[in-house]
């Protein structure tokens, strides 16, 4: 199973954030439908429009995208106050956390979250010491996480690592070690989910959908079985339907002829 955490309701963004200030319910609620429609195996919320109205916002999208879908939900804060009233809220199986990094503070802080509701966590490679630059450095990350983790009790089909991808008009050439990492990643922790946002990797280029698409195509080539993604973007639920299909992720191309049946193919 590929995890399609669907990213669009995040208080970043100006409609999303407009339409939570105006207590626009229909407008949330649509776009929690959205993508549960176009395939989304979970749904992210982010309430990070003003640091100050976190835990109130997040409490009111909990509630508001709860009712409208039955997905579990990713709910995406470094605010350990912020996840713990979603979670309080909404606490389905299969949720999960977004997001743990190697920092002390952020481990101690949402670890006990992630123990005392058995949710998933996604852990980012990065750590006190900030990213690292290479794949040695991310790998090194990558190991630390997974013991700690796992010393919490937390078994290892509940961690998502994201090996963090950053813009390739930013960080050229950086795609191909972390997709090495992931590479590894699977084959050292064949237990281990993968996941990463995959828009990072189009960031500040025009088309976007291109770099997208063709990213996501690599990503479950080289083992990710996971991302934060907007699949009610054009053609994206296409490529990962048809990429899975093509490597034998998909025995006999099962899914991929659901979703043509289902009219979910274009």
């Amino acid at each position: 199973m590929f995890t399609v955490i669907g990213e669009r309701i995040n208080m970043t963004r100006k409609k999303i954030r407009d339409g939570v200030w105006n207590g626009n319910i229909a407008f949330i609620q649509n776009e929690a439908s959205k993508q549960a429609k176009a395939g989304a195996t979970h749904i992210d919320i982010n309430a990070g429009g003003d640091p100050s109205k976190e835990v109130e916002d997040m409490r009111w999208l909990t509630r508001v995208v709860s009712e409208a879908i039955e997905l579990p939900l990713v709910f995406d804060s470094a605010n350990p106050l912020a996840l713990a009233e979603g979670l309080k809220i909404c606490p389905r199986p299969g949720t999960i956390i977004n997001s743990v990094t190697g920092e002390k503070k952020r481990l101690t802080e949402i670890l006990p979250l992630v123990k005392k509701y058995k949710t998933g966590v996604v852990a980012l490679t990065m750590d006190d010491r900030g990213i690292p630059e290479d794949y040695e450095g991310r790998m090194r990350v990558a190991r630390e996480l997974v013991k700690v983790i796992e010393a919490e009790g937390i078994s290892r089909d509940r961690i998502y690592l994201d090996p963090l991808v950053r813009p390739a008009s930013t960080n050229p050439g950086q795609s191909r070690f972390v997709l090495e990492v992931i590479k590894d990643i699977r084959k050292q922790f064949p237990h281990i989910h993968i996941t990463l946002g995959l828009s990072n990797i189009s960031f500040g280029l025009p088309v976007r959908n291109n770099l997208n698409k063709v990213f996501l195509a690599m990503l479950v080539a080289a083992g990710c079985d996971g991302a934060v993604i907007d699949p009610t973007e054009a053609g994206m639920m296409n490529t990962l339907f048809s990429s899975r299909a093509a490597l034998g992720l998909d025995e006999y191309g099962m899914d991929y002829i659901k979703a043509y049946r289902e009219s979910r193919l274009k």
